[in-house]
């Protein structure tokens, strides 16, 4: 299968919380062309399995690939501040986001929620 297949075949196993198998479809997936959906798709699946570490790592890589992703940017936000507890950065990518999409909700109440900080 090439990185496109995989990239699907993770996110049915992702979509019916065979988490494991589909970290090994998404694993496959960037080994063969990076990109920033399977990492995105890594981070949740990790989350889900409760191992912060490599969620963190995931989702740091999907931004990196892709910073202009408004739903990758607002999910490295939230770790950023929850598991990294860098608040700062995170209200700065949430500001970054809110900039380009003034209307997106969940980036402005998650800033609102981290100013009160």
């Amino acid at each position: 299968m090439n990185a496109i297949e995989n990239y699907y075949a993770g996110r049915e196993k992702l979509d019916n919380a065979y988490y494991a198998e589909a970290i090994e479809l998404f694993k496959t997936s960037v080994e063969l062309e990076r990109h920033f959906k399977p990492y995105e798709c890594l981070y949740r699946c990790y989350a889900a399995l409760n191992e912060p570490e490599k969620a963190f790592e995931s989702i740091s890589e999907s931004y990196k690939l892709n910073s202009r992703n408004d739903k990758v940017a607002l999910e490295y936000a939230k770790a950023l501040a929850y598991c990294k507890n860098d608040l700062a950065a995170a209200r700065n990518i949430l500001s970054e986001i809110l900039e380009r999409n003034k209307t997106y909700k969940p980036a402005e109440r998650l800033l609102k929620e981290l100013l009160k900080k």
